[in-house]
């Protein structure tokens, strides 16, 4: 199987190329923003008593039983008709919203606990409608967009939290990758002492995060998705293709030195190499997925990520990577920086 992969990535490494590049562009796209189609955090067990007793309360009230939004209103003396026309406006704007269902101020339940100490500032509670973390969320989200130019607004609460905790990851994220990437580099180039190969492993890396980013936006489609998921993606879809690239590209080129950068090379490193690959991404993904047998959103969602990062990384390993070392040939050991081919050669 392993010669007959090599055989067939050797033959056609521009086709295999050519759709790795097509597949990178249509990953790219539709799967960078994957952060803002997943649900927050999701740490509930649906079978507790205290999720069904909140269940329950939703369906016969229709609205969630915590506010999802808080909004700290400093407005001056509440006492004031001025500050009661601004708060009064902040509610109006906060019931205008299509799917929230309840809006309570001091000003309609007369409750002292709702002022500041000083009296200039209070507060509004907003309560959505009974829907899912996801669609509250994006609610969540276009109304801390529409406070943002209103300076004596503060917004809170669980809904504007979990908006802002998604936004957060996937910044983090992108920061993550800026930092990593550089760094992998580096260490490749200390190990390979090639700049050529020393590019194979982050290329792999950022190819096997992508494509696990589109896979987890056509699942969130089908089931709800934490987007702590996405942590998990970056740094096992970093460190599973950096491994197996590794393990392909050393023993590709030590059997290029012996017999030439052929097929015969190719097929001996699949034979090899690419057998620890499957072996090894075979046993981290299924090691991974037992985590989707928990009911919490947030773990079979890791369980989810993780088993797909590890074949996709697998599975990337054992056909773009061939294909490119097919084509490079001879040239994987170009661009080698004097100091570090000096002291390989001592």
């Amino acid at each position: 199987m392993f010669e007959n992969l090599a055989t067939f990535a050797y033959s056609n490494r521009r086709r295999v190329l050519f759709f790795a590049v097509l597949g990178t562009v249509i990953a790219g796209a539709f799967g960078a923003g994957v952060a803002k189609h997943m649900s927050p955090y999701g740490a509930d067990d649906p079978a507790t008593q205290s999720v069904q007793a909140t269940n329950r309360f939703q369906a016969a009230t229709g609205r969630q039983i915590d506010p999802g939004v808080v909004a700290l209103v400093s407005s001056g003396d509440v006492r004031s008709a001025a500050a009661r026309q601004r708060v009064e406006d902040v509610a109006a704007e906060l019931s205008a919203q299509p799917d929230v269902a309840s809006v309570q101020s001091f000003y309609t339940t007369h409750n002292p606990a709702t002022v500041a100490r000083d009296g200039r500032s209070t507060y509004v509670v907003a309560y959505f409608k009974a829907l899912s973390d996801k669609r509250i969320s994006d609610d969540a989200q276009l109304i801390e967009s529409r406070f943002s130019s209103q300076p004596d607004v503060k917004l809170g609460g669980g809904a504007i939290a979990n908006a802002q905790v998604n936004t957060q990851v996937g910044n983090d994220l992108a920061h993550a990758e800026l930092i990593a990437f550089p760094f992998i580099f580096l260490l490749s180039l200390l190990f390979f002492r090639s700049v050529v190969a020393a590019l194979l492993p982050p290329l792999l890396g950022g190819l096997a995060i992508l494509g696990t980013f589109f896979l987890l936006r056509v699942v969130s489609t089908v089931t709800d998705l934490s987007v702590f998921a996405l942590n998990l993606t970056t740094g096992l879809g970093l460190g599973l293709a950096i491994d197996y690239s590794l393990f392909i590209v050393a023993r590709y080129r030590e059997e290029a030195a012996r017999d030439g950068f052929e097929l015969r090379a190719l097929r001996r490193t699949l034979r090899t190499a690419g057998r620890t690959v499957v072996f090894s991404s075979v046993t981290v993904a299924l090691s991974v997925a037992a985590l989707t047998i928990f009911p919490q959103r947030f773990l079979y969602s890791m369980g989810i990520a993780g088993a797909i990062v590890a074949l996709l990384a697998a599975t990337l390993a054992l056909t773009v990577l061939p294909a490119l070392l097919a084509v490079l040939g001879p040239r994987v050991n170009a661009l080698s920086p004097r100091r570090l081919r000096h002291a390989a050669e001592r």
